[in-house]
């Protein structure tokens, strides 16, 4: 097997890194000028780049001293601005996507509520069709980066008549809307929040930012977050972003922390939890080549890179001792990269619980190993062909 990567001496590199050389601090609208914000996107969004040939575009960027546009814009690079293209009308495309490849207008998720926990299929956030509009109400939490988005994706009850899964819908919405109100979540980091809570209050939107058809909005929630799953399958700290096993295993050797040898065992254990995930990239990256679609091999590497994650942060903090309960950014040296809030070992470490709850629990994810990939039972759920104007009822009866 050759997991050799395109070197120094490729003509493509080549060609890219010189044009890095001739513009020096680029913004990110002129990467997009060249399309390489999000360079395995078709003509003229991207340059259907081939996995290989994205590698290359990505890491010139890094090289060049920027971050990534899709850790920047996640939303829309990674998980939703894709299924414009696939969905979406050539109006909505020329409307979302210049802003959003420019990395000018951050994109957010209308997913999870306080009602449904794991249960995204539960959602009681409705929009109901009133002429060429729909009216919005709802509450929607855990929304990453809403307090700076300009466009939300929004999931919601179209049809209350169908079963919980087939009556919802998505939509693309300005989150300066009249009754768009966004309440950032404060955590325990004394950073600069995460998360945020949505509230929606008779939120009028045009009908034509509806994506896809009506009843849609499962199906394209599911291809967004296998979409998000398969970029998590990496060996970085938070969700496949930040710093590695290597770049752990690299300053315990300097600090000479390595010495100690239940710290070198368990180093030891994440440095291979890294490689393999290392190596589930270079597959995700054949697949590309090969034109394979992402599949629920997504919920796997996601089910792995998470916890892994969460070990690397602790040792890293464990490897201070009793300093480690303070507040220390360089907590072990790092490479002079930039991973975005993820750059420093103490964040990672506060932020690290989230890594098994978003984008699916481990519980979510161990359902869809064991059901899809596995072929064994599906869970009893009693809700799942009842109307959801009925669930309350079905529910009820299911108890007795």
């Amino acid at each position: 097997m050759d997991f050799n990567l395109p070197g120094e001496d490729d003509p493509r590199r080549i060609k890219v890194r010189k044009w890095f050389e001739e513009n020096p601090d680029p913004t990110y609208a002129q990467l997009a000028e060249q399309g390489w914000t999000a360079s395995n996107w078709p003509e003229p969004w991207g340059v259907g780049a081939d996995a290989e040939m994205q590698w290359i575009i990505d890491e010139e960027i890094v090289r060049a001293g920027l971050q990534l546009p899709y850790t920047i814009n996640a939303i829309a690079l990674n998980q939703c601005g894709q299924s414009l293209l696939s969905y979406g009308t050539e109006a909505q495309r020329q409307k979302f996507l210049p802003g959003a490849l420019a990395c000018e207008e951050i994109w957010c998720m209308l997913f999870s509520e306080p009602s449904g926990g794991s249960d995204l299929g539960a959602l009681r956030t409705t929009a109901r069709r009133e002429g060429d509009h729909y009216i919005v109400n709802g509450h929607k939490i855990w929304t990453s980066v809403a307090d700076q988005a300009s466009v939300g994706v929004l999931v919601a009850r179209t049809d209350p008549s169908k079963p919980k899964h087939a009556g919802l819908s998505m939509f693309l919405i300005d989150m300066k809307s009249p009754g768009v109100t966004v309440n950032p979540i404060i955590d325990m980091t004394g950073n600069k929040n995460e998360y945020n809570e949505v509230f929606l209050d008779d939120v009028k939107i045009p009908a034509d930012a509806l994506l896809g058809k009506e009843g849609e909005g499962w199906k394209l929630t599911m291809e967004q977050l296998q979409t998000e799953r398969v970029g998590m399958t990496k060996p970085g700290v938070v969700w496949g972003m930040g710093p590695t096993a290597r770049d752990l295993m690299d300053g315990l050797i300097e600090t000479g922390r390595i010495s100690d040898p239940l710290l070198r065992d368990d180093a030891a254990k994440v440095y291979i939890e890294g490689e393999i995930l290392r190596l589930l990239t270079y597959r995700n990256m054949t697949n590309r080549i090969n034109g394979t679609p992402a599949g629920f091999e997504g919920s796997a590497g996601k089910m792995l890179s998470s916890p892994h994650g969460q070990r690397m942060a602790d040792i890293a903090k464990r490897s201070q001792g009793a300093a480690g309960m303070i507040r220390d950014p360089d907590v072990l040296p790092l490479p002079d990269k930039k991973w975005g809030m993820f750059s420093n070992w103490d964040y990672a470490y506060w932020f690290s619980p989230a890594n098994t709850l978003g984008v699916g629990t481990q519980e979510v994810l161990l359902n869809v190993v064991a059901e899809r990939v596995l072929g064994l039972p599906r869970d009893l759920d009693p809700t799942a062909r009842v109307p959801f104007s009925e669930i309350s009822n079905a529910t009820a009866k299911a108890a007795e």
